[in-house]
């Protein structure tokens, strides 16, 4: 079944990045209000170590919504490298969406399972280690085992966002982001008020995954008659099972280096910040790669929406139209990107005003904004070629994070650098190789330069203003 992007579901998906990103900055003043400096230090551990627990996903999230796709385009059966290619005229295989489905349940029951456990043991010691300075350890224990739970809670069903994905309901699956982080945001002001303090933050996390979890849960079943066609397939078998999981595992594993490398690339280095410079300097550089991460993540956004729509046509090797959504999700990335960054600029005296001192410069923000945008950049042709399943730059993903770690702890525990040492440390890892090699690869396969993407930029900025018309 063709998968369509339509206008609705890019302006959804802004709206629902924006608002989750928003919601995260609204309530930022609230937290610092609310939370000593050494407790919002600490809120930021636990998002680091909750981003660990996210690694136990190990690449099968995008893997799998790769494979809805794919069974949702018709692809007769799925493949360890690259894509079957079918008809524009496929319809649905549901015995192999089926398949999927049951194989990404399974899956993910283990991994959720796997991470609770390692957040109760591994994560509670280094909690308890490193909020020896706020004092009391019987609130820090009760706001990590439910931030925890929460965690445990968005693994289990977080598949159900990954099929809305494969199957091209952008809109709908942001719908749902936009209602559950509406329902955060109040919860926790209102516990903040309440003087709950970081025990707010945790049970709000709680709430915002269970209802988008339900929301999206009940949309991906009334779609097409999702729930009667699967149905009339029948059980799948636990041989079917397996085999479907030989086959995703070839490249789920590489995804999964993938993802310990971005994590090193983007929360690894607040971890190493809490541990070498304390709880404040942690506040200071975690709030840094939030405000710039956030304008990365909405300025990519139009290009992770058309991530269904690619995989669609390069099942039906529509290479023009794949040239198209590229060009135009690129370079509305890089024109973006810096409007974000000059307005994070403008806000940081009244950040600062909030708290009553310094927590930001204009320096750390521009550091930080530079390996954020190095790192995103880089993202988004390796997106392609996941979208293509072709997982084939796991391994200079992995080493540059091992090279940032290392220059990283070289930088601050040694010449002593501060923060600065953490942000050097990841420009340098990024533009030794993955910054400017993957860009190359993909724009050589598909024959674009950047003369061509402005081109194709224009054209469908063109067509798209005048479909608004």
């Amino acid at each position: 079944m063709k998968i369509n992007i339509s206008k609705s579901d890019i302006i959804w998906n802004y709206i629902g990045i924006i608002v989750s990103l928003l919601g995260n900055f609204v309530l930022i003043p609230f937290l610092l209000h609310y939370l000593s400096v050494d407790y919002y230090g600490l809120w930021n551990v636990f998002i680091s170590l909750g981003t660990i627990s996210i690694l136990f996903d190990f690449g099968f999230n995008p893997l799998f919504s790769r494979n809805i796709a794919y069974a949702w385009s018709g692809a007769d059966h799925l493949s360890k490298k690259g894509v079957v290619s079918t008809t524009e005229a496929s319809n649905v295989n549901w015995k192999l969406l089926k398949r999927v489905i049951k194989t990404c349940k399974f899956i993910y029951l283990i991994i959720s399972s796997a991470a609770l456990l390692f957040m109760l043991s591994l994560g509670s010691i280094y909690v308890i280690h490193v909020g020896k300075s706020v004092g009391n350890n019987k609130i820090i224990i009760i706001a990590w085992f439910l931030y925890a739970f929460g965690i445990f809670l968005d693994l289990l069903y977080g598949y159900y966002d990954a099929f809305l994905k494969g199957i091209g309901e952008i809109g709908t699956d942001n719908k749902a982001r936009v209602i559950a982080k509406f329902i955060q945001i109040i919860v926790t002001i209102i516990l903040l008020m309440l003087g709950k303090g970081i025990v707010s933050t945790s049970i709000a996390n709680i709430m915002y995954g269970l209802i988008f979890r339900e929301i999206c849960k009940r949309k991906f079943y009334s779609v097409n008659n999702m729930s009667e066609n699967l149905e009339s397939v029948g059980k799948v078998e636990l041989k079917k099972i397996w085999e479907t999981f030989n086959v995703v595992w070839y490249n789920a594993w590489r995804e999964g280096l993938v993802s310990i490398a971005n994590f090193i690339s983007n929360q690894a280095t607040t971890l190493l910040c809490s541990l070498f410079l304390g709880l404040r300097a942690t506040a200071s550089f975690g709030l840094a790669v939030q405000f710039t991460s956030g304008v990365a993540q909405i300025a990519s956004a139009l290009f992770s929406t058309y991530l269904p729509s690619i995989q669609e046509l390069y099942v039906h090797r529509k290479l023009d139209d794949i040239r198209s959504n590229i060009s135009f999700g690129l370079i509305t990335y890089v024109l973006l990107f810096p409007i974000g960054i000059i307005s994070i600029i403008l806000l940081i005296p009244v950040i600062n005003l909030i708290k009553g001192n310094s927590i930001l410069n204009i320096g750390i923000v521009m550091g930080v904004a530079i390996y954020q945008f190095l790192i995103k950049y880089r993202d988004c042709y390796s997106w392609y070629l996941a979208a293509t399943n072709r997982v084939i730059y796991y391994k200079s993903f992995i080493m540059a994070s091992i090279l940032c770690t290392g220059i990283s702890i070289f930088f601050v525990k040694c010449l002593n650098m501060g923060i600065e040492g953490f942000i050097f440390s990841q420009i340098i890892s990024q533009l030794i190789h993955n910054a400017w090699y993957w860009p190359m690869y993909v724009d050589r396969e598909l024959g674009l330069t950047f003369r061509k993407k402005i081109i194709l930029f224009r054209n469908r900025l063109e067509l798209t203003i005048q479909s608004y018309i």
